[in-house]
């Protein structure tokens, strides 16, 4: 992620940077732009909008987007934003809930399959952020936003144990992003019935210490499998389930 310093947002001529080709860095003035990380990631540098201001965004944003990147993320955007890249750059998918924006989209052909998990509204922000990043990305997502979380004995049938999760069935999701901002026991829970990874995804919605606790109690989950993201990061999470998903997808796109 890029990280703005107080400068005048105004583009110069792309500099070399150690260890990377000159063409593959742009200098802002006020942010160093990775326009060569699609190359070598398998998908273009997200813009992360908190802390920056309109007109920061929007410059990193068309350095990406004139690099030719396409699916620009822009997340934790604020709604005059989000209304900014919608109008700087047509045809941008805007994501108000998850506070994302979807810049040069193009489609992707949904391989594997990542399940995205939760079971209260409030979670829902973080958790679809992480779905729309896995899916950006090139993931098929199937998006589970009811889990039981106040019967743990019905999430055995909830999940659908029938489908052979633990047989490895074809359809069976790779992993499961699990978001939980209460005790943060559900993405515990989910790991101890299946045989898939699960990313813990803890929201700051709920609770006196807003995410610690779900944060903790994912750190120390005794499921082996479980592993946790900061918390709200439902970019990160997403980011990760597609690795976990598509485990080659970066080589096949530097091949």
């Amino acid at each position: 992620m890029t990280s703005p310093t107080p400068t005048n947002p105004t583009p110069t001529n792309p500099i070399p940077t150690s260890g990377v080709a000159a063409d593959a860095v742009e200098e802002l003035g006020f942010a160093r732009v990775d326009i060569g990380r699609g190359r070598r990631r398998g998908h273009p540098e997200a813009v992360y909008c908190e802390g920056k201001t309109v007109a920061e965004v929007v410059a990193i944003a068309r350095s990406l987007v004139g690099s030719g990147a396409e699916n620009v993320l822009a997340t934790r955007a604020s709604d005059e934003t989000l209304g900014a890249l919608r109008a700087a750059f047509p045809g941008t998918v805007v994501h108000e809930r998850a506070r994302l924006a979807v810049l040069a989209p193009a489609a992707r052909s949904g391989t594997g399959r990542v399940d995205v998990v939760c079971g209260r509204p409030e979670d829902e922000p973080a958790a679809e952020e992480a779905a729309l990043v896995a899916e950006a990305m090139g993931s098929r997502v199937v998006r589970r936003y009811d889990a039981p979380v106040h019967d743990p004995a019905a999430l055995p049938g909830w999940l659908g144990l029938g489908l052979g999760l633990g047989l490895g069935e074809q359809d069976a999701p790779a992993v499961f992003v699990v978001a939980d901002g209460t005790g943060g026991a559900l993405p515990t829970l989910v790991s101890g019935l299946v045989d898939r990874m699960v990313i813990a995804l803890p929201t700051s919605a709920g609770g006196a210490l807003p995410g610690r606790a779900a944060l903790l109690s994912a750190l120390n989950s005794c499921s082996p499998g479980v592993v946790a993201v900061n918390i709200d990061n439902g970019y990160g999470a997403g980011y990760s389930a597609h690795m976990i998903n598509t485990p080659r997808a970066a080589d096949a796109v530097m091949a």
